[in-house]
């Protein structure tokens, strides 16, 4: 009986895409093959913000905000993948990512008696998606626009910032998609190997007989 493949792992958010924005884009998996979004509910989003480390606490996310969140985190994908590609972006997208780093991001406030920083704003929500547009923003303002990659797998498509000194970095990740390059690899080289050894066996049968 084949044993099922274990797709835990692929619901676990990444956070090695290499900045903020790219993070928040890869919270949709294998965008080239069957998409799984894994901001699939509010309360996924709030997961996200807490896991991504930001200072100000999100406790609660409103439908109109979730369906923004998700807005901008297409507007972000689009218009990165638009630069790989060589493309124009659409104006829409530039819109969008413009909006919202428009908002006001959280203030820090300082107990005097404790030295403790206790982070603030009016819309916490909002707060986090204008730190993610900023981070989409300086990415697309300065050299590391030239960095952006999206990952050789075609059932992958995780885009993600080339850092390596060659800037020759092909895949999201070496122990993820560059493992199972290797290893397909591998084993088309033992195919064509096993294949090349019984087209001379035959070829040696064929000759003994004749």
């Amino acid at each position: 009986m084949k044993k099922k493949r274990d797709g835990s792992r692929y619901r676990k958010f990444r956070f090695d895409a290499g900045s903020l924005a790219l993070n928040y884009v890869a919270t949709v998996r294998h965008r080239g093959s069957t998409p799984r979004d894994l901001l699939f509910s509010p309360e996924a989003l709030i997961n996200w913000f807490d896991l991504a480390g930001f200072p100000v606490a999100v406790l609660s996310v409103s439908f109109e905000d979730y369906h923004e969140a998700l807005l901008l985190r297409e507007a972000i994908y689009k218009i990165f993948r638009s630069c790989i590609e060589n493309k124009p972006p659409k104006q829409v997208d530039v819109d969008c990512i413009n909006s919202h780093a428009s908002h006001s991001q959280s203030s820090p406030r300082i107990d005097i008696s404790t030295f403790a920083v206790q982070w603030v704003c009016t819309h916490p929500v909002r707060a986090c998606l204008c730190d993610i547009a900023r981070d989409a923003i300086m990415i697309l303002a300065g050299s590391d626009r030239d960095r952006l990659k999206m990952c050789d797998n075609r059932t992958c498509r995780m885009l993600f910032l080339d850092n390596s000194p060659a800037g020759r970095r092909r895949w999201c990740s070496m122990t993820i998609c560059g493992n199972r390059d290797k290893v397909r690899a591998h084993r088309r080289r033992k195919r064509e190997m096993e294949e090349g050894m019984s087209s001379r066996d035959t070829k040696q049968l064929s000759r003994s007989r004749s």
